[in-house]
């Protein structure tokens, strides 16, 4: 038997508290929408400038995106970038360095720019610029801030008639899944898949929207968990990934294959699923699947997101770990800023 209390110990940096907020949080950062100009529509493409945690909100928003958006995950934009670009800067801590650079370096390509931050370096270009910027909450870790992040862009998209859905259709859904996911809860699924996931490496497997939320499963449990995760994107995992099942048996014992699905799922996708499956069991490789829940592929989607963090951090306790401090991020970083190598 589990001694939830003490675990919930563990937890000293109130990553619950920020995981048991996010349905209202993101109710609140759809507000937030409205500070984005109407008078930067007409772009024909996005990029959005992030790193980390900030940058799966521009992964989860080009799936549903009308128009095409990339995520930039570097120091420099890429060369089309040009006046018909919505260039869009991601920085909790409006100090990212990357970001910053590329910012500053589409400044001289396109007036269609607009930025997400709590302040800092940042927020302070766009006050220089007279850009707009949308004001992000502080105080949370940039992985629990993803509500604050993803949900005006989504606000803000579906506005200008970028998003056929409507973001406000996938609360109610967030909010289910958070009461059931609670520690008071009596059957509580992330619990139960924690435990099943403990000394495992999980291999998580999506397609098409959920392959955003597949990597976000695999990053959560690395920075939450401290522990080893693997993704991989249907359909091309299927042209690459799969040989290596050949000797996975010997060489990845560990590995459990995660499949995340919904309703909406391309047939041929579905049909793929279904022959992996097969090949997995004959090789002796554990495989489960999880379903997302909700009225459109949108809900499910950020479902199958939310219901990854709930995961995370009840696998963290489990490690003996507080899921809050990522100290290997932090050395990096300060060994960065000292010159050193």
């Amino acid at each position: 038997m589990l001694d939830l209390e003490a675990l919930l110990r563990l937890d000293e940096g109130r990553m619950l508290q920020a995981l048991r907020g996010f349905p209202e949080q993101a109710e609140r950062a759809l507000g937030l929408a409205c500070r984005v100009p109407n008078n930067l529509q007409g772009f024909k493409n996005a990029v959005v400038l992030g790193m980390g945690g900030s940058a799966i909100a521009g992964d989860i928003l080009a799936k549903f995106s009308l128009v095409p958006v990339i995520t930039v995950r570097d120091y420099r934009l890429p060369a089309w970038v040009n006046t018909e670009t919505l260039l869009i800067a991601i920085s909790y801590s409006g100090e990212t360095e990357e970001t910053l650079g590329a910012f500053r370096e589409g400044l001289r390509r396109t007036q269609r720019t607009v930025a997400l931050t709590t302040g800092g370096a940042l927020a302070a270009l766009c006050e220089e610029e007279g850009i707009p910027w949308v004001p992000v909450p502080p105080g949370f870790q940039p992985r629990a801030a993803l509500a604050f992040l993803l949900f005006p862009l989504l606000g803000c998209f579906a506005r200008l008639g970028y998003i056929r859905e409507d973001p406000a259709s996938v609360l109610a859904p967030l909010r289910e899944l958070r009461d059931a996911c609670l520690p008071t809860s009596a059957h509580n699924l992330a619990l139960d898949l924690a435990q099943t996931l403990r000394d495992k490496v999980p291999v998580v497997y999506g397609a098409g929207p959920t392959a955003p939320v597949a990597y976000r499963w695999k990053t959560q449990i690395n920075e939450n968990a401290k522990q080893p995760a693997c993704w991989a994107e249907l359909p091309e995992l299927c042209h690459n990934e799969i040989v290596g099942y050949e000797l996975a048996d010997r060489l990845f014992s560990q590995g459990l294959v995660i499949f995340l699905r919904t309703s909406f799922d391309h047939p041929r996708v579905a049909k793929r699923v279904e022959i992996l499956k097969e090949v997995l069991s004959s090789r002796g490789l554990a495989f489960l699947e999880v379903w997302g829940e909700g009225e459109s592929i949108l809900s499910q989607a950020l479902w199958l997101l939310h219901f990854g963090d709930w995961v995370s951090f009840y696998l963290a306790l489990l490690n003996g770990v507080d899921p809050t401090p990522v100290r290997p991020i932090q050395e990096l970083k300060q060994r960065l800023k000292a010159g050193t190598s």
